[in-house]
């Protein structure tokens, strides 16, 4: 029942999000925000991360104690009645924050910030359509405290082209992407996610770098603002492979936290440990400071041994180098320390190296690790870094399942499902299923609402599928609900839900999946559960491609080849777009070039698809459209040299 997005994309990829949880202040002072995030311009490149950057600075900010005025996707007048409600907020605050993402630039100087309705047809109207920043440093100076400006708004723009290839030459007029240098005044943190003058990189997640940074450091508490926004420039620098460097200066006069102050220490008392953990858990001193690197790198947020204030990283989301290299600090001081074995264990994994991640775990694991447990069973079970060992893998998975482990519970169901490891049992996968789905985990939910689609294990019932596909998009797991969606396509033998399949792609594509936009496309372009629209599917492939879709840009092959959905016929474009796809991964364009390229490709896109193989020296004749198993070998070979 696990359904592979390779079936439903031709193999799109999983994308998998957390939440960053936090806990509030323990001060009582008055803390007001505007957060402000714009992402779907109308004149200009809309950017996928700015709304979902501002919901989640927004929450956060919540949580920290602060009254947040929040505002997505504004246009002019939206933005200046959100600087009115925050202005009127922010007299007498004790902390006033602003943070704003999307577009922005600096002219003549001063740095403006770009509503979603701005159109320039020259340098006077940058004052009537545009947000000055001094405005709203103005506004922030209404407040007694601290005063806290958050600028991630030098994203690669546009509009400031538009102005530079508009002025006059002979006029001294400045337009500079990115922003300038602003004045500091007393009390007062002014952040760029990237230096002044320079462009910052709107992210391939959720997130824009500045702010996915931001939003985890936060929820460390007792940390002071001065070390919490140098962890953030650090974070960024390195997730952005050293090209963004965010500039935060300070002119405080005290000191500032977002979450909790550091705690006193009480003396133990009896001499006892002051801790709930197992004495075994409880790090030597001289290694508590070398765990915190590791804890902050490798972390699991489904492992009980987590300490409490540590959120914990996807998987995919590890820097496997920094995360070794801190893990193998930690482990010289505690080597026997259970959890920092496991952590190791997961950046190893990340960085391949399979043996030694397997190594570490089957350690952990002895130590009583429930986490480790987990993930050595799908090691054995998969045979990954040394011999299969399916026995072992299912006694492991059991022994972890009745602890607790979340990832090890959807293992047995899987198992029980499937007759992998023991006698397949419907009725045993659903039960499993449903504890692991009780305790809010959305893979779960999603499995079970199939089993309930289907009347596999459990009573066929569409209300209760429902149900738990109403939970389903209440979280952030875009992959669970594009499995799911397809299922509703009814191409499984389900019953048949077109507009909840629809929901669901939707808002996998509002969490800045493309791949929910590709769905939505197919049922444009196939007429699944709605007339066939082929203009329709264009427009929801071209957004996704916007983002770096490669199943997108495949998917656009065909209407660049027949010039449908109001695109201009292009065989050029297309065989270029099928290459990148190609290049980046995309099954769609590998179904579609390799897999069966007689029965997708017309002769003359063939043929522009062969000529820019031979352009690259991967095709050594004369292109002529036969797509013969020299083109099939170049294609490999397109594939291997990406």
């Amino acid at each position: 029942m696990r359904y592979s997005l390779r079936r439903m994309l031709a193999g799109a990829a999983l994308v998998l999000i957390g939440c960053v949880s936090i806990t509030g202040p323990a001060s009582a002072e008055r803390r007001v925000a505007l957060v402000i995030g714009n992402s779907a311009y109308r004149n200009t490149v809309q950017l996928p991360n700015p709304r979902n950057d501002a919901t989640d600075v927004a929450r956060m900010l919540r949580g920290a104690g602060f009254e947040v005025v929040e505002g997505v996707d504004l246009d002019k007048h939206g933005m200046d009645d959100a600087f009115r409600r925050f202005a009127d907020a922010a007299a007498g605050a004790d902390a006033a924050l602003f943070f704003y993402g999307g577009h922005g630039f600096q002219f003549q100087g001063a740095n403006y910030l770009v509503p979603v309705d701005a159109r320039l047809t020259g340098a006077a109207d940058i004052g009537a359509q545009m947000a000055r920043v001094d405005d709203i440093l103005a506004d922030l100076q209404r407040a007694s405290g601290v005063r806290i400006l958050m600028l991630d708004a030098c994203r690669d723009n546009p509009l400031a082209d538009q102005l530079l290839a508009q002025a006059n030459p002979a006029r001294a007029v400045t337009i500079v992407r990115g922003l300038a240098r602003i004045k500091q005044t007393a009390g007062t943190v002014i952040a760029y996610s990237t230096q002044p003058g320079a462009v910052a990189a709107d992210g391939e997640g959720r997130n824009s770098p500045f702010a996915a940074a931001f939003i985890r450091e936060v929820s460390q508490p007792g940390v002071e603002i001065g070390p919490l926004f140098r962890h953030v420039a650090g974070d960024v620098y390195r997730a952005t492979n050293e090209r963004q460097l965010p500039e935060v200066t300070f002119s405080l006069l005290g000191d500032f936290y977002f979450i909790g102050r550091p705690a006193t220490p009480s003396p133990p008392v009896g001499g006892a440990p002051a801790t709930t953990q197992p004495a075994s858990l409880v790090l030597p001193t001289t290694a508590r400071i070398a765990a915190e690197g590791c804890d902050k790198l490798a972390a699991s947020a489904e492992d009980i041994d987590r300490p409490s204030g540590v959120p914990g990283v996807a998987l995919n989301h590890i820097q496997p180098r920094l995360a070794v290299d801190a893990c193998r600090a930690a482990l010289a001081e505690a080597p026997d320390h259970r959890r920092l074995q496991f952590q190791m264990a997961r950046a190893l994994s990340v960085a391949g190296e399979l043996a030694e991640a397997r190594n570490w775990l089957t350690e952990s694991a002895a130590a009583g690790s429930v986490a480790a447990m987990s993930d050595l069973a799908v090691m054995l079970e998969k045979g990954e870094g040394g011999a299969a060992d399916l026995p072992r893998a299912v006694a492991l998975f059991d022994q972890a399942a009745a602890a607790g482990n979340v990832p090890a519970m959807r293992n047995v169901a899987i198992e029980f499902e499937n007759g992998r490891g023991r006698p397949a049992d419907a009725v045993q996968a659903a039960q499993w299923y449903r504890r692991a789905a009780d305790t809010g985990d959305p893979q779960a939910m999603g499995f079970l609402a199939v089993l309930y689609l289907q009347g596999t294990g459990v009573p066929k019932d569409a209300s209760q599928a429902r149900q738990w596909i109403e939970k389903l998009v209440t979280t952030e797991h875009t992959a669970t609900m594009l499995r799911v969606g397809y299922v509703l396509l009814g191409l499984t033998g389900a019953v048949k839900d077109y507009a909840t399949a629809r929901t669901l792609f939707q808002r996998a594509a509002a969490l800045g999946d493309g791949d929910g936009n590709v769905m939505l496309g197919n049922m444009a372009a196939g007429g699944i559960g709605e007339p066939r629209n082929f203009a329709r599917a264009a427009d929801f492939y071209e957004r996704a491609a916007a983002i770096g879709n490669m199943n997108a840009k495949a998917s656009l092959m065909p209407l660049l080849m027949a010039g449908a959905g109001g695109l201009r016929r292009d065989p050029g474009k297309a065989a270029e777009y099928g290459l990148e796809a190609l290049r980046g991964g995309s099954p769609v364009a590998r179904a579609l070039l390799i897999e069966k390229p007689t029965t997708s490709l017309t002769p003359e896109l063939r043929k522009a698809v062969e000529q820019r193989l031979a352009r690259a020296g991967l095709l050594k004749r004369a292109p002529d459209g036969r797509y013969g198993p020299d083109t099939l070998a170049a294609l490999q070979g397109a594939v291997v040299a990406k």
